[in-house]
């Protein structure tokens, strides 16, 4: 983790009270740039790019409907074993599992996929040369898959947070095959290699591993770039912020976008909130923030029909 993101996230009481301490008279200004994230087409420079994040954001779409199909996942499976001191049921049982076990390393691997596309993306929306509202409207589509990639983080961890069993079903496979060990093949039962065991139980635990993805993703880039100030890249933060922020506020916006668009912005504008939160040296919760807290909450309260997820999230 970069020197300035800090260690820990302030609790939501903290975050609350720094929200009502922020000067209500305090000018924050929205930044009248319409991004489209229904249809805006990559010109020639974006191309590269967009279509490799194009392919993230497909799987991602398959990774949703299968992990929104995992419910109870192996319950059944692991159920049927009483005692796991019955070699002989464990070896039997252990196969059937191994599938449950596959479907969350695909989940695994799209996270290492994701912290491997939003340096590239960022790269892209902050590294000028032009002025940033310019490079923004330059690099629509580059904005649109960006959002994208915050719409698909948002969706998977909620569904995530529901399904317990992803983290069991790993558990009980580990000890189940540490029991019959030598008594099946190696490719049955291993994880593929090159995946650190000790990383992907930490993944397999995290209520929003998506989300994580995401932040060590920007880490990443703030890393890779260590030369170029950090204030780029918290700008660029913070000019998206007011950006989404004037698409839910402007009239004129508010009509180009459908109920389902203006849902979709409010996410991509709480995760620009988060990750301005992570590399931000004092983060967004405090009263000197550049973002107007006050505003972001009303905009969830005003576009969403059940915000309490994102709140969860967000605080």
């Amino acid at each position: 983790m970069p020197s300035n993101a800090r260690s820990s996230d302030v609790s939501c009481l903290e975050m609350l009270r720094s929200i009502l301490r922020v000067d209500g008279d305090k000018n924050y200004e929205l930044v009248e740039i319409f991004l489209d994230f229904e249809n805006a087409v990559p010109s020639a420079e974006e191309q590269q790019l967009y279509y490799i994040a194009e392919a993230v954001l497909q799987r991602g779409e398959d990774l949703i409907k299968d992990v929104t199909d995992y419910e109870m996942g192996g319950y059944s499976i692991r159920n049927s074993v009483r005692d796991d001191s019955d070699a002989e049921k464990v070896k039997e049982a252990l196969p059937k599992l191994l599938p449950f076990i596959k479907r969350t390393i695909e989940y695994y691997e799209q996270k290492r996929r994701i912290e491997q596309l939003v340096p590239d993306l960022l790269w892209e929306l902050t590294s000028g040369p032009l002025p940033l509202e310019e490079q923004l409207q330059s690099r629509q589509a580059i904005a649109r898959q960006f959002a994208r990639l915050i719409g698909f983080v948002f969706e998977f961890d909620s569904i995530r947070m529901a399904r317990a069993q992803i983290t069991n079903d790993f558990s009980v496979y580990r000890r189940w095959r540490n029991i019959v060990t030598n008594r099946v093949k190696d490719d049955e039962t291993c994880v593929p290699e090159g995946i650190n065991i000790a990383e992907f139980q930490m993944f397999l635990g995290e209520m929003n591993p998506m989300l994580n993805a995401l932040r060590h993703g920007i880490e990443l880039f703030v890393e890779k770039h260590s030369s170029m100030p950090i204030q780029n890249t918290t700008d660029s933060l913070v000019t998206l912020i007011n950006v989404c922020r004037f698409m839910l506020t402007s009239e004129m916006s508010l009509v180009r976008l459908s109920p389902a668009t203006r849902i979709f912005s409010t996410r991509v504008l709480v995760g620009l909130v988060i990750l301005y939160d992570h590399i931000a040296a004092e983060g967004a919760f405090c009263s000197k923030t550049p973002v107007d807290l006050r505003d972001v909450v009303r905009l969830l309260k005003l576009h969403t029909e059940s915000p309490t997820v994102i709140f969860t999230i967000l605080f």
